[in-house]
């Protein structure tokens, strides 16, 4: 195989659906698919030479999810999940877009979600996106006056302000430092895979503690290496990309009940971005918001935990 111009990676989990496996296989042209599975768990029965397949050394989101992205070698990256579907023009698409916007970091792809087992809006047709070169654009501070009605226009996204002054009203979970058209996160973007490497290499730095101990966090990874690049390369002002228009080029599936959405500390992964980045106002305002949160949110999870023990205590009442 040819060098890609499209790496598209995914973290794995055990029982992921053959149907999403075939939808992904069918994105077209000079691309490289990279599944990264947790350890032990057998690789999927298929021969396609775009396909790689790895077992990550230890389980977890961000272990994985690192392990995929240092293993891609293409021009762009795009980083999704295993529930995650693309519209198979993707490289089409990506190679229109930054054609016309050469200096761009990244595209942001418009998605919509489906009901888990919604195997038929999944498989819908996918809407061919217009010519991008013919595409308005909506600055980022521009009414939405003059532009057209449908939405069909390029969003422009400015860098986040992470330069932004450390304000009090994060000790009392006021953080008003996410408003705005800048984008916090990683996936389902596609990225300059440069300018990922380059920053992973310093995420990877910046989770050693002395000679001795690595900080690996189990998930979590996707607002701390979207923030993490953009502090990392920060042009105060600069606009880094654009949003597609809809329809939708990225669609997602709901959780399985087994994998059923819980609510994480994301400020277990996010407090890198603090130890690298000290003098940033706006990390300072994210993770002390956080921190806020926690002594609520224990003590909601352990009332779940005690109202779910309660029940199983429960005697079964025989029906007559």
């Amino acid at each position: 195989m040819s060098k890609p111009i499209l790496s598209i990676i995914s973290p794995t989990r055990e029982n992921f659906s053959d149907h999403w496996i075939t939808e992904l296989l069918k994105v077209k042209g000079a691309v490289e698919l990279i599944l990264v599975h947790p350890p032990g768990m057998e690789k999927y029965p298929i021969n396609d030479p775009r396909l790689k397949q790895i077992n990550s050394p230890f389980r977890g989101e961000i272990i994985q999810r690192m392990t995929a992205l240092i293993n891609a070698s293409g021009e762009y990256v795009l980083s999704i999940n295993c529930d995650e579907y693309l519209n198979p023009d993707i490289l089409e698409i990506v190679l229109q877009y930054f054609k016309r916007f050469p200096e761009s970091w990244l595209l942001r792809l418009s998605k919509k979600s489906f009901p888990f087992g919604d195997k038929e809006g999944l498989s819908n047709p996918w809407v061919q996106v217009d010519n991008i070169d013919e595409i308005a654009i909506r600055r980022k501070d521009q009414p939405k006056e003059g532009l057209p009605e449908n939405g069909n226009y390029l969003q422009e996204i400015p860098i986040a302000p992470v330069d932004n002054p450390f304000n009090m009203l994060c000790l009392i979970n006021i953080r008003k430092d996410h408003h705005g058209w800048h984008t916090e996160n990683f996936d389902k973007k596609v990225w300059k895979n440069q300018i990922v490497q380059e920053s992973l290499q310093d995420l990877i730095q910046t989770m050693n503690f002395g000679q001795l101990f690595k900080y690996v966090p189990f998930w979590c990874m996707d607002r701390l290496l979207g923030l993490f690049i953009q502090a990392k390369f920060y042009e105060k002002g600069k606009i880094i990309g654009h949003l597609l228009p809809i329809p939708e080029q990225i669609r997602d599936e709901d959780n399985p009940p087994e994998f059923a959405r819980t609510q994480r500390f994301y400020v277990f992964a996010e407090m890198l971005l603090l130890k690298r980045f000290p003098q940033s106002g706006y990390f300072w305002n994210l993770i002390i918001s956080q921190l806020t949160e926690v002594p609520v949110r224990a003590f909601l999870s352990a009332q779940r935990k005690l109202s779910n023990l309660f029940k199983s205590s429960q005697p079964i009442k025989s029906i007559e």
